[in-house]
C-alpha cells in the first residue's frame, strides 16, 4: 500500500513539475542584427528586426518598446538621438495556438515594422551602449478570442525583456570624401613648398 502511495505521490509532484516549468517560461527576444549593434550617419534614422518568442503556457501582448542609457525609465533619453517604438503600436500577440509562438520583423521605416527606429541627431557623433526593453503583458485566454476577459484572464501586466543594443554614428561618405580632397591637396601644397624652398 505505501509504494502505491509513494507512486501516486511522485507522478502528482511529477505532473505539477512539468506544468509549473511550462507556464514559468518566459518569452525571449532577438534583435536584428544579431547584438543589437546599428550604425548610421548623423541625421539619418536607423532601427531594429526582432524576433519575440513566447514557448509559455500564456499569451504575452506586447505593448511598448524603448531604447534606455542607464537606468529603465521608460521614456528613456540619450545625447545622440530620438526613439521611436514601432513594436507596441502593432497590437502583437504571441503565444500557444491559434497564435504564433514566434513573431519575426525586420526594420522597415516607411512600413513602421520591427522593434522601433533611431533618429540619430544632426551633428551627432560617437556611440551610446544601452538596452531595448520591451515592455508586455501576460494573459490567460488569447486576446484576439471573443471569450477574453481583460479582468478575468489578467495574468501580469508591465513585464519586460531587456537585450543590449548600441548605436554608432558613422561619418557621411561626402565627408570622407571632402576629408580625402583636403590631405590631398595639403600634401601637394606641403610637397610644393619643399621644393621650392631647396
Amino acid at each position: 500500500m505505501k509504494t502505491v502511495q509513494r507512486m501516486a505521490a511522485a507522478i502528482l509532484c511529477m505532473f505539477g513539475l512539468c506544468s509549473l516549468a511550462r507556464a514559468d517560461q518566459v518569452p525571449t527576444l532577438a534583435l536584428d542584427p544579431l547584438g543589437g549593434a546599428i550604425s548610421g550617419a548623423a541625421a539619418t534614422t536607423v532601427g531594429w528586426g526582432f524576433t519575440l518568442t513566447n514557448l509559455g503556457i500564456n499569451f504575452a501582448v506586447v505593448t511598448s518598446s524603448d531604447f534606455c542609457v542607464g537606468v529603465i525609465s521608460s521614456p528613456c533619453s540619450n545625447s545622440l538621438g530620438t526613439y521611436t517604438d514601432f513594436a507596441g503600436p502593432q497590437f502583437i500577440v504571441v503565444g500557444p495556438s491559434p497564435e504564433s509562438s514566434k513573431v519575426t520583423q525586420a526594420f522597415d521605416n516607411t512600413l513602421r515594422t520591427g522593434m522601433g527606429s533611431f533618429l540619430i541627431n544632426a551633428g551627432a557623433t560617437g556611440s551610446v551602449i544601452g538596452e531595448i526593453v520591451l515592455f508586455y503583458d501576460l494573459y490567460s485566454v488569447d486576446p484576439n478570442s471573443l471569450s477574453f476577459d481583460p479582468t478575468k484572464d489578467t495574468v501580469s501586466v508591465g513585464n519586460d525583456l531587456t537585450v543590449p543594443a548600441s548605436v554608432t554614428t558613422v561619418p557621411e561618405p561626402g565627408s570622407l570624401l571632402l576629408l580625402a580632397s583636403g590631405l590631398v591637396a595639403l600634401g601637394y601644397f606641403r610637397g610644393k613648398r619643399a621644393a621650392a624652398g631647396h
